[in-house]
């Protein structure tokens, strides 16, 4: 019998984190249900080279791709043999209730189609997003705030049918919208009507990029607000929303520069700019 779970990461050559990935997934009391999917796109392969060495018994694949994260995710949903797909980041790891929970969750609901775990720092801090409190369906409009790709678990079938995601935008695409691949393929899910839910009680743990803060991150919260932007347009979602996103942008950032957190003050203002061009700019094709 093959796994029930394929992960599928992929990464440039992160080796202590995607080692800790691979331990953690390991140590998974569903472990025998699990397979680990490792897309290396560094020339040496050293990540995927270092959890190989690990000598674990997780089950699992590796292959190469294009750039980008969306080309590197749909490179590993071709290798994976899982009935149900997750797409950790590199510096993603798993407590172990979760994967678990997150089998017995679908198994309980064969109509579930995607399930959108709550993601947290290591210390209990939401990471990344301001996620809902409560669990429920998603809506067109509440998207934005669970979808990114390590909360997201998804039927294999439907990924696939779906064509997997945009490798136009995201982390790493050639263009300029550098975010925005989840939501897409969640706002794809749901023109077919597919069911989606958001479960708080199961958490995938993440590093926070907050939390080590530079000049590259204004530039990557400018592509981000590209992205953004971009999903707006396509999907015709909501543009009071999208107003208010960006009002909040622009309110916080003298705030955060009154405070000396001048790079996050900047990285607001880059990503409220690069929204209103994405939206202005349209699609990327």
């Amino acid at each position: 019998m093959g796994p029930r779970l394929s992960l599928v990461v992929t990464t440039i050559g992160r080796v202590p984190e995607i080692v800790r990935l691979a331990r953690s997934v390991d140590a998974s009391p569903a472990a025998t249900a699990l397979e680990l999917v490792v897309v290396d796109q560094s020339p040496d392969r050293r990540a995927a080279r270092a959890v190989e060495e690990l000598g674990l018994a997780l089950p699992m694949r590796t292959g190469t791709s294009e750039p980008g994260a969306s080309a590197g995710r749909n490179a590993g949903l071709a290798l994976a043999a899982g009935d149900l797909v997750g797409f950790p980041n590199d510096n993603s790891w798993y407590p172990e209730p979760t994967l678990p929970a997150l089998v017995t969750r679908f198994d309980a609901a064969p109509d579930l189609q995607v399930l959108a775990a709550r993601v947290e720092t290591a210390d209990g801090r939401p990471a990344m997003l301001r996620w809902p409190r409560r669990s429920g369906s998603l809506r067109r409009s509440t998207v934005h705030r669970v979808a990114i790709a390590p909360s997201l678990f998804a039927r294999h079938r439907l990924v696939e049918e779906l064509g997997g995601f945009d490798e136009r935008i995201g982390t790493g695409a050639a263009g300029p919208a550098q975010s925005g691949e989840e939501s897409d393929l969640l706002l794809r899910a749901m023109d077919r009507r597919a069911r989606i839910a958001f479960d708080a009680s199961i958490v995938v743990l993440n590093d926070e990029p907050r939390d080590r803060l530079d000049d590259r991150f204004v530039t990557k919260m400018a592509g981000y607000g590209v992205g953004q932007g971009v999903l707006w347009r396509r999907h015709a979602l909501p543009l009071p929303l999208l107003g208010a996103l960006v009002a909040r942008k622009l309110v916080a950032a003298p705030v955060r520069a009154a405070r000396g957190q001048r790079v996050l003050a900047r990285s607001d203002l880059a990503w409220a700019r690069g929204c209103v061009t994405g939206y202005l700019t349209g699609d990327t094709a």
